[in-house]
């Protein structure tokens, strides 16, 4: 884990612990989509590097925003832009979905092939992991050629490779010694 999404831990936690006090998870999920997508703004993204200061910089957040964001938004804007921390919006939000995700007992699994699954295949492979994880499983699907075939399954920081082009390089290390 990078040390921004270090400091960025404990301000999604606080926020999501809000979300889940008021009963709207979604708005701040919302919310923080939105003032993420303020701060990718080329120009914005040029005042987060210090040329204004704090309470300029969260005005402007606070002003675009208007009334898209509630008052306990507003002041996680004004802490952020004090502790010159509004570039870290970006890991705020991840982690924050991830929060929202593990509440809502959901496992995000990202499935490789080399060509398209047919739709029992995908629906299959779902149960065996929501069995095997005794989570609600939602599949990410992408398609990589170069795998050859078979499926890698990514989950979180684990990855579980049964592909044709793992298993011929693993033989060739066997063969080879």
């Amino acid at each position: 884990m990078s040390v921004i999404d270090t400091i960025a831990r404990p301000y999604a936690k606080a926020i999501f612990e809000i979300a889940i006090q008021k009963n709207n998870i979604t708005e701040w999920k919302n919310i923080l989509i939105f003032i993420n997508q303020i701060a990718s703004i080329k120009k914005v993204k040029s005042f987060l590097s210090g040329a204004l200061s704090s309470k300029d910089l969260s005005l402007i957040f606070i002003k675009i925003s208007h009334d898209i964001i509630n008052e306990d938004a507003k002041n996680l804007i004004q802490l952020l832009a004090e502790n010159q921390r509004l570039n870290i919006l970006n890991n705020i939000l991840k982690q924050f979905l991830k929060l929202e995700t593990d509440y809502q007992n959901i496992l995000i699994v990202t499935l490789s092939t080399a060509f398209a699954l047919q739709e029992k295949n995908i629906i299959e492979i779902q149960k065996i992991l929501e069995n095997v994880f005794l989570k609600k499983i939602k599949l990410l699907l992408k398609i990589n050629p170069e795998i050859i075939g078979g499926i890698i399954v990514y989950i979180d920081d684990t990855v579980f490779d049964f592909s044709i082009k793992n298993s011929l390089k693993q033989l060739s290390e066997k063969l080879n010694f």
